[in-house]
């Protein structure tokens, strides 16, 4: 579908963005015959896992009431490099598996897809919801019954309320190649040897400015990749924004017709990707009576 139609067209729900979560989302609907439209801001699937290389997961437990969520997951790991790094609470998904499986699940269900967007207006009537997003033609209007905001950055929150999200810390996470003596790397907040003998590296930043995240990012790249270097290694995949964590307050002027995370979860931390999508696919089985 073009620009045109897309603007012409009223859907019954737009979700943004296009991690796991939004395309169990977006899977359901379809399945209930809703025209559901998919944005994101980059053009590849996978929200934090992909986007911010936030690979460290929690496993989740089989549940019946999650079967799409659970169904995504196994096809992640059946694939032969699916999983890069596995122990009995956790793994280390390939975020180019990743996104590999959300792309074929979103084509299997013909789901309609706008990447490489930014939401940047919002307004309510009692019809509809307009919302305007900026792409690389300008800026796009659409207009929706609901709009389900499944980032974990709170995406749309500063559209309705800026004192709705507070910026709390940020992880910069990349891969290396193998290196001999991990131990010059004792001073990052988490690092993880994978089943090729790369790294997976992860470091936290406390107290910093929400505008200085990603020159602090690009330092710590600089800087780890001298160390990396000196000890005949390098980094070798890098991602396309850091991992931003953020506390969220709904206020009175949050419309009723958009829904956030903390609607379906009251809380989460980074390695619970997967399980939020399994509560809010729980979630919206029982407000749809699936």
């Amino acid at each position: 579908m073009n620009n045109s139609n897309l603007c012409d067209t009223i859907f019954d729900t737009i979700i943004y963005s296009a991690n796991l979560t939004a395309v169990v989302a977006a899977s359901l609907f379809k399945s209930m015959g809703k025209n559901v439209l998919i944005l994101n801001r980059y053009g590849f699937f996978g929200g934090t896992i992909t986007e911010s290389l936030n690979l460290y997961q929690k496993k989740i437990k089989w549940n019946e009431e999650a079967e799409v969520t659970d169904r995504i997951i196994e096809n992640i790991i059946a694939n032969r490099d699916g999983v890069l790094y596995e122990d009995e609470d956790h793994f280390i998904l390939n975020p180019e598996i990743v996104k590999y499986i959300l792309q074929k699940k979103c084509e299997e269900n013909n789901l309609e897809l706008l990447f490489h967007i930014v939401p940047y207006k919002i307004s309510f009537n009692e019809e509809f919801i307009n919302l305007i997003v900026i792409g690389k033609e300008g800026e796009i209007g659409l207009k929706c019954k609901r709009i389900f905001d499944f980032s974990t950055e709170f995406a749309f929150a500063p559209l309705v309320d800026k004192s709705s999200r507070n910026f709390v810390k940020s992880f910069v996470n990349f891969m290396s190649l193998p290196l001999k003596d991990e131990k010059i790397l004792d001073q990052v907040f988490r690092k993880i040897i994978l089943k090729d003998n790369r790294l997976w590296i992860s470091i936290e930043h406390e107290n910093v400015n929400l505008l200085t995240v990603e020159e602090i990012a690009q330092s710590d790249f600089d800087f780890f990749d001298n160390v990396l270097r000196k000890n005949q290694s390098r980094i070798q995949v890098v991602p396309a924004q850091s991992n931003l964590i953020f506390n969220f307050f709904r206020t009175e002027k949050f419309d009723e017709r958009i829904s956030l995370i903390t609607d379906f979860v009251s809380s989460f931390n980074p390695e619970d990707e997967i399980l939020i999508a399994a509560e809010i696919e729980k979630g919206l089985k029982d407000e749809f009576n699936f």
